[in-house]
């Protein structure tokens, strides 16, 4: 269970590490978690209420993802500099990994193929007008995305499918071994206060946290 719910914090992270190209802001996204597997019952519970949320200012970016009681991890970019912060806290402990966008890279070899479908259709989500995109992976296996035009995006990770869309993704969902998050936008703003800029996009290491090299990191969802 601990290495699924790892797994699924890293699909996630490389999923949504990506920034508005409005100047600044912050967007909110409730989380539903569901499974239609028996095993996965304990987990549901305990990641009951989770929720993300995205910062964005110039050319940083943080995303914070709160996995109800099983985790929670925070990941600041300078997409100047390259250089990425990854916190995470939980049943692991206090955990920091200080890489770079380059060595998160997944390589030529092993990046997935994606297949995007734009459709016409549309709706309404936390005030944006969004349009619906089905993405097929190499195995058919086939995700909903609804995206905002009126956001742009740029990422560090181009081979992820969120990254093949041609804007912000407000809705969409993600599945790992039946267990299954939804995420839907609750609240989309277009400024940050000073004070919210300077906390958000610091990337020192706190007091407290246990420094881990990015490959033991990932190992450990594996």
């Amino acid at each position: 269970m601990k290495k699924l719910v790892v797994l699924f914090a890293v699909t996630i992270l490389t999923s949504v590490m990506s920034f508005a190209q409005m100047k600044e802001g912050s967007v909110s996204y409730d989380i539903e978690v569901s499974s239609d597997k028996e095993e996965m019952a304990m987990a549901v519970m305990m990641m009951n209420g989770s929720s993300m949320d995205l910062y964005f200012s110039d050319d940083k970016a943080r995303t914070e993802l709160d996995m109800g009681s099983m985790m929670s991890m925070s990941t600041v970019v300078d997409n100047v500099s390259g250089e990425v912060l990854i916190l995470m806290g939980g049943m692991m402990g206090n955990k920091a990994i200080v890489t770079s966008s380059e060595e998160m890279d997944v390589k030529e070899e092993e990046a997935p193929e994606y297949t995007v479908t734009l459709t016409k259709e549309k709706k309404e989500i936390a005030g944006y007008k969004c349009k619906k995109a089905v993405v097929t992976d190499e195995d058919g296996n086939e995700m909903e995305y609804w995206y905002t035009e009126e956001i742009e995006t740029a990422t560090t990770d181009s081979k992820s499918a969120i990254a093949q869309l041609p804007g912000l993704a407000l809705e969409y969902s993600t599945d790992r071994e039946g267990l299954v998050m939804s995420f839907t936008a609750s609240k989309v703003e277009t400024s940050l206060d000073n004070a919210t800029k300077a906390s958000k996009f610091e990337m020192t290491v706190p007091d407290g946290y246990e420094e881990m090299t990015f490959e033991e990191f990932s190992s450990m969802g594996m």
